[in-house]
């Protein structure tokens, strides 16, 4: 595979090309204007051709590079099916599969933060956007969205195996990488009611003070995930026939 990561000097914003070494199609998610012509330039010397310019959630700029990219190459925009951009060429569901030349991608719908929210899996990597940064989730400004991103986090990306790398969409405290492992040791989001509770708070950043203490007195034991550190679980095939 040929992987660049690409950072914004102000704001931390994160760009990733992926390219297929032997066809030479690659994808591009979450791309700047600031990174348009890194891009181009690192995609002209590898002669790789461009096929899908991919968005983890609805960002203005995301769509300003990519507008620009598409233009100058004929890739196709690709986003959740419910985001509401004209933009858009190709729009996403849970479990669908991308293919660009024998490398592929697979949608995971993780909403929460923002409805349209997407990660994109291949192989041993998360490409989560803003849902988990390396240092944990984002904060959300909306109360009823926060079970949402609890259930997109836990159910959907801290399942996978503590070995698999989380790419995020923005840099945070300095940190662009992180692993399952890492954040199921940091936060103890699975384990306990005490656990999911923190993770509520944590994310509760910017809510007022009474939206607080309705979350600290969830009771749902049955959102809650128990997980042991010396367990794998299932992940979804690669297998699965595609209609894209």
């Amino acid at each position: 595979m040929i992987f660049r990561q690409l950072c914004t000097p102000k704001g931390g914003h994160l760009s990733y090309l992926l390219g297929d070494p032997v066809t030479r199609e690659a994808v591009i998610i979450d791309p700047m204007p600031a990174h348009v012509d890194t891009l181009e330039a690192f995609m002209a010397e590898r002669g790789l051709n461009l096929r899908y310019i991919l968005q983890t959630h609805h960002e203005p700029a995301h769509i300003t590079a990519a507008t620009v990219l598409k233009e100058h190459s004929g890739a196709r925009i690709v986003a959740h099916e419910s985001t509401a951009d004209e933009h858009i060429d190709l729009r996403l569901r849970h479990g669908d599969v991308l293919y660009f030349g024998e490398e592929s991608l697979r949608v995971l719908h993780t909403p929460g933060l923002s409805p349209c929210a997407v990660t994109y899996w291949w192989e041993d990597r998360l490409f989560t956007g803003i849902t988990l940064l390396a240092t944990g989730a984002a904060p959300c400004t909306n109360q009823n969205d926060l079970q949402t991103l609890y259930h997109s986090i836990t159910h959907r990306l801290l399942s996978f195996p503590g070995e698999t790398l989380i790419y995020p969409g923005q840099e945070s405290k300095g940190r662009r990488l992180t692993s399952i492992e890492e954040l199921r040791r940091k936060d103890n989001w699975f384990n306990n009611q005490r656990g999911k509770r923190a993770f509520l708070r944590s994310c509760a950043l910017l809510l007022p003070e009474k939206a607080l203490v309705e979350i600290a007195s969830i009771n749902d034991v049955n959102e809650v995930v128990a997980q042991k550190e010396d367990v794998h679980h299932y992940m979804p095939g690669r297998n699965i026939p595609a209609s894209l």
